[in-house]
């Protein structure tokens, strides 16, 4: 594929842009969940929601966010599966550790909340860093998850596109913006912490994840690899991590971005719903 040029403005920042808007006003505008709590996960205190009842599906939010990132897709997914929603490490209402963010470790920390659940088998749906926790723990603990859902998922840095790639590189958290501090603090447990979050947030955009085609290979699940014609991620490297999986599904959603979800969800629940129910 031909790079595309560097003057292209980056489509990251308005993504994290919604993502700040999004922040700063889900707890107003989503219903309670029937259960919410907080767990003691491998050194951090890992906040996370359960809805709905039916098979077991964890819904993981994207970089920078939190689980609400969802809100167009939890009341339509509730109906049917018991969705366990969490906040993940340094992110949401979840604390941090001292060591750098991973997607390795995120996936520990899920796997982690599972076991404190008492749930062996599930479901998985990730939007962006989200997606790429999924497909760790699919790599990793490949008897676990029954169908893997990736919406804008990368398996390589290289995977995003030039523009894109270029801003994370030079990126610091001024780059943010104060939209993502003020989301960032209505739900943190230590807003002062901010900086140092989005600075470990970023360090990892730089270096993860570095799957390789063995790696993807080796994945059992039933996997749906999804993008956005107009994603962050290049859609040709979607393609790739999708014919890497055994018998995985790739679907580029016309005229959408890396929020897909939240501009196409009815067409993105019907999709998944049927994908799941495989």
């Amino acid at each position: 594929m031909v790079p595309e040029p560097r003057s292209r403005p980056s489509s990251i920042l308005p993504w994290l842009l919604t993502v700040a808007a999004a922040s700063a006003c889900l707890l107003l505008t989503t219903p309670r969940p029937s259960h919410a709590d907080y767990a003691n996960i491998n050194g951090i205190r890992m906040y996370y929601e359960v809805r709905g009842k039916g098979p077991v599906l964890v819904l993981l939010h994207g970089g920078a966010g939190n689980g609400m990132q969802f809100v167009r897709q939890i009341p339509f997914f509730e109906r049917q599966y018991r969705l366990v929603i969490p906040d993940m490490c340094a992110q949401g209402r979840s604390t941090d550790r001292p060591d750098p963010l991973s997607y390795h470790a995120m996936a520990e920390d899920v796997i982690a909340l599972m076991n404190h659940l008492g749930i062996q088998r599930f479901d998985v749906m990730g939007w962006s860093d989200g997606g790429d926790s999924g497909l760790d723990m699919a790599i990793h603990h490949r008897d676990r998850l029954k169908h893997l859902v990736t919406f804008g998922a990368n398996a390589s840095p290289d995977g995003v596109r030039q523009p894109d790639r270029a801003w994370v590189d030079t990126a610091t958290v001024a780059a943010f913006g104060v939209e993502m501090r003020a989301g960032y603090a209505a739900l943190a447990p230590d807003p002062s912490h901010y900086d140092e979050a989005m600075t470990k947030l970023l360090h990892m955009w730089k270096t993860e994840p570095q799957f390789t085609a063995k790696d993807l290979g080796s994945i059992k699940a039933k996997t749906m690899i999804c993008a956005g014609e107009n994603d962050i991620v290049r859609s040709d490297h979607a393609e790739w991590m999708a014919h890497s999986i055994p018998k995985a599904q790739i679907w580029i959603v016309p005229g959408a971005s890396h929020s897909v979800m939240m501009e196409k969800p009815e067409e993105v629940n019907a999709k998944v719903l049927q994908f799941l129910a495989r």
